[in-house]
């Protein structure tokens, strides 16, 4: 799927995640114990808001790019707290499932910290945003398993890349419209919700 992307000057200067759960608690009617149900499927949005863009340039492009978006696809870079000390990595076997992710390519000794995020790249280009559930230290061969915090949305390729330093995601622009304002300054303001579709 052919996707959009922001040039690299559009720097967010706010950002909203949020995780959609597609599980459920089961409440039992006689009082029993609730019980939760875990189903595939369970994924990320991100909120992102701009500061003006003052360039008028800037913000046709910006505004240009979103419109496309909605139809296309919108891959962004996912805003870190701090930078993830870390190298990209690729999956070490194909078809995994569940919420252990077997990679290798990282240094040896590498400590994956727990709340990293990475996204893994399917081969045509797909990105699958995951979170990091626990810390892990790769092998003295560069592999590690690491535990997820939602489970594997699809069985990735053995080799498929993963995005650890600038994890990446990418998926349908929310919303049945995209508005954006131009003020009195002429300067264009944008917020827009970016939601995982797979």
């Amino acid at each position: 799927m052919a996707v959009v992307e922001l040039p690299n000057w559009a720097v967010p200067n706010s950002a909203s995640p949020a995780f959609m759960d597609f599980g459920a608690v089961l409440r039992p009617s006689t009082g029993a114990a609730l019980l939760r149900v875990d189903r595939l499927g369970s994924r990320y949005k991100l909120t992102l808001g701009f500061p003006p863009f003052d360039d008028p340039d800037q913000g046709r492009v910006i505004v240009s790019r979103l419109i496309r978006a909605k139809r296309m696809g919108l891959r962004v870079e996912v805003p870190l707290l701090a930078p993830q000390v870390i190298e990209d990595a690729i999956v070490d076997g194909a078809g995994q499932a569940g919420t252990t992710l077997r990679l290798r390519g990282l240094f040896p000794r590498r400590v994956v910290r727990e709340g990293y995020w990475l996204s893994v790249e399917k081969a045509d280009g797909q990105h699958f945003l995951h979170n990091v559930a626990g810390e892990s230290i790769a092998d003295a061969a560069g592999k590690v398993a690491l535990p997820l915090s939602e489970m594997l949305r699809w069985p990735f390729a053995d080799g498929a890349r993963v995005h650890l330093v600038r994890p990446m995601i990418e998926g349908l622009v929310d919303g049945n419209e995209q508005a954006w304002s131009i003020s009195v300054e002429k300067f264009t303001h944008i917020e827009f919700t970016v939601e995982e579709a797979a």
